[in-house]
């Protein structure tokens, strides 16, 4: 992927620690952006699959914590950690990228030209780029987990990955 601006919004980061593939993010990206309310989501009370490695993304200093004030437009129509995210991307001069998972959120940042890709965007990419032979495991462990993405979604993307 070019090189760019990599926002991540909550859902992302703890689906990918669930799958274990937090570690994939910073291979794939190097460098990603969180915002504050995205930051306090995931580590709420610790216990959230993706705190533990968040916080030691931060500590380690590939992820960036930006602080954020969502549009009022947007908080009125998604969860606050969506709605700071996709107006961090909309503030930004440049190109980028937004880590997405849930329909709504995805759907308004399509609305605004946002590039955007969630987990199973991101497996496929990390299985282009010969960072994992292969994605089905990940979509076990997110099966066996709290973690859901749509059946037709996983049979869609691991017929894209060749393993169907």
């Amino acid at each position: 992927m070019a090189v760019r601006l990599v926002i991540a919004d909550t859902s992302t980061l703890i689906g990918l620690a669930s799958a274990g593939a937090f570690d994939l993010l910073r291979q794939l990206f190097d460098r990603v952006a969180v915002t504050s309310t995205v930051r306090d989501e995931v580590l709420a009370g610790d216990q959230r699959p993706g705190a533990s490695e968040l916080a030691a993304a931060i500590r380690d200093g590939w992820i960036t914590v930006m602080p954020v004030t969502p549009d009022p437009a947007l908080s009125a129509e998604l969860d606050a950690g969506e709605a700071s995210t996709l107006t961090f991307a909309l503030g930004h001069a440049g190109p980028c990228l937004v880590l997405m998972d849930e329909r709504r959120g995805r759907k308004w940042a399509d609305n605004y030209g946002l590039k955007v890709i969630g987990l199973a965007g991101i497996l496929i990419e990390a299985k282009q780029a010969g960072l994992v032979e292969r994605i089905r495991p990940f979509f076990e462990r997110l099966d066996r987990g709290d973690f859901r993405l749509s059946g037709d979604l996983v049979r869609g993307v691991l017929d894209e990955a060749g393993e169907a």
